[in-house]
């Protein structure tokens, strides 16, 4: 390889590192949102209710601070290099869409309806951790852990609402949390 396609790549690599921390993060905070909601309203009455609304709005305005600072910071790279890593993402990641829509139709079907939360969470973890791996994302590596090995924690001690509750909560706080600290990297990368 050499150094001008050494070079070439790692620029392509650096700003999908960037393209995912903005969009990756607006997608975070659009799910990390999902999941706040969902897992207040597991939590039940009007102490649930509260929880939703409020942990909703915080979503949506981590979602707008995300959108503000890093409006025009990570543009669609255009190199041969970029357009491989963009096929590279996007495969992935549907991947892990396709992934979070059949494990939760697998353990319905087994008669597990409480594992769906779960089932889903997991899904997104092996993703992250690719991220870091393919983008350098650090910021990633735990969370992914996080999200691959939670899941499966808590569905051994945790059933019914107290585990969809305590998995959409602690998923959506990290997600939301991963989003918020990307959002501030990029901006801050930028200064």
């Amino acid at each position: 390889m050499t150094a001008i396609t050494t070079a070439s790549a790692d620029l392509a690599r650096r700003a999908w590192h960037n393209r995912v921390l903005r969009v990756g993060g607006i997608i975070q905070a659009c799910f990390a949102a999902f999941w706040l909601v969902r897992g207040s309203l597991a939590v039940g009455g009007v102490i649930g209710s509260v929880m939703a609304a409020t942990l909703g709005v915080i979503a949506l305005a981590a979602l707008a601070y995300g959108v503000r600072v890093t409006s025009g910071l990570a543009p669609r790279p255009a190199s041969a290099d970029g357009k491989r890593i963009e096929r590279a993402v996007t495969i992935a990641t549907v991947v892990e869409l396709v992934a979070s829509f059949a494990f939760p139709a697998i353990v319905i079907a087994a008669g597990h309806a409480d594992l769906t939360l779960p089932s889903i969470a997991i899904t997104i973890g092996p993703l992250l951790l690719w991220l870091d791996h393919r983008l350098d994302i650090p910021l990633y590596r735990p969370v992914g852990w996080a999200l691959t090995i939670g899941p499966v924690l808590l569905a051994i001690v945790l059933s019914g609402d107290t585990l969809a509750a305590t998995t959409g909560l602690s998923a959506g706080v990290l997600m939301i949390a991963t989003a918020t600290f990307g959002f501030h990297q990029l901006a801050d990368e930028h200064r």
